[in-house]
């Protein structure tokens, strides 16, 4: 039986747009758009195209809906993505592993996308859904498990190839308290990549006012773009940067790294020809490698230095215990 969902005009943050909020574009190949007094006397045109795919993803507290979609012929491929839902969304309507549909409204205007709206969303698949026995202040509760860590949970280890070109587990970093966050060298919004490397170099400041402190704490910047940001980019990306190792080392990890320790962290990331389509993601782990604070979506860009410092003295003081 099909489950439909009152359509509500789901205008979703427009990940693969360079003007919108969780997309990123690496535009070196690009024809430069029209001049914007040109552009803004055009007409705005709205193509729509059919959008089918598996939920993968079902985040109420971020207001997300991660969709598994599949190619939509003349637009974009086939990947996973999440598009953050209106105000009010009833999240207990999607479940993971639901096969829905609906219609992608894509919005342009002279030739330059402005946004897209995803509308009459069908769950025309329901998902059998697993559930496990989960302790809660009410009492046992059964619920759909979570790929995601929690404060506590052991951080899968992975290795990584720094900007001087060495390589490093995550598990070589214990005994330190780690502060990680991705980023790709190209991305060119200032509220998103540029800011956690903006964010990462105040903290990097704060952190080395104490040096006893400083000997204790590495703040990694990893790239989930391997196949641009090679040791050569990003050793030249840290200098601009302010990043002095070891305390702030810039990283990349391979494909199948990125895709092992990506869930776990609650980070979406999917290439395009030209761009990269992403959320946020930083994460605090303890000396004891066990995540400490994980902060995703509009939370991972929305800390402060003293915040963040707070959190690195908590968990050096407890010592992951």
């Amino acid at each position: 039986m099909t489950r439909r969902l009152v359509p509500v005009g789901l205008r979703a943050v427009a990940l693969i747009f360079p003007a919108l909020a969780l997309a990123c574009s690496g535009r070196e190949e690009e024809p430069a758009p029209p001049a914007p007094a040109a552009r803004a006397e055009a007409p705005v045109e709205t193509k729509e195209y059919p959008l089918a795919g598996e939920v993968r993803g079902v985040d109420a507290e971020e207001a997300e809906l991660r969709i598994r979609h599949e190619e939509i012929p003349g637009f974009m491929p086939a990947m996973t993505m999440p598009f953050q839902m209106p105000e009010g969304t009833d999240f207990s309507e999607f479940h993971l592993g639901d096969y829905v549909e609906g219609t992608l409204r894509v919005r342009s205007r002279g030739g330059v996308t402005e946004g897209y709206d995803l509308v009459g969303l069908e769950v025309v698949k329901p998902a059998i859904k697993p559930l496990v026995l989960e302790m809660t202040p009410e009492g046992p509760k059964l619920v759909e498990p979570s790929n995601r860590l929690r404060p506590g949970d052991q951080v899968p280890d992975f290795t990584m190839i720094q900007q001087d070109v060495t390589s490093r587990k995550l598990s070589e970093l214990r005994g330190n308290v780690v502060v990680l966050t991705f980023i790709y060298t190209r991305c060119p919004l200032p509220e998103f990549c540029p800011m956690m490397d903006r964010k990462f170099n105040e903290l990097s400041q704060s952190v080395a006012a104490n040096p006893a402190r400083a000997g204790k704490v590495r703040l990694v910047s990893l790239s989930f773009d391997p196949d641009h940001d090679t040791p050569e980019v990003l050793s030249k990306h840290a200098a601009i940067r302010g990043a002095k190792p070891p305390l702030w080392t810039y990283a990349t990890a391979s494909h199948d790294d990125l895709a092992a320790i990506a869930p776990a962290l609650g980070l979406t990331f999917g290439p395009r020809k030209n761009e990269i389509v992403h959320n946020l993601c930083t994460a605090v782990i303890g000396p004891d490698g066990r995540l400490a604070r994980l902060d995703v979506g509009t939370k991972a860009n929305a800390w402060t230095a003293s915040d963040m410092l707070r959190t690195i003295s908590e968990a050096l003081a407890s010592g992951g215990d």
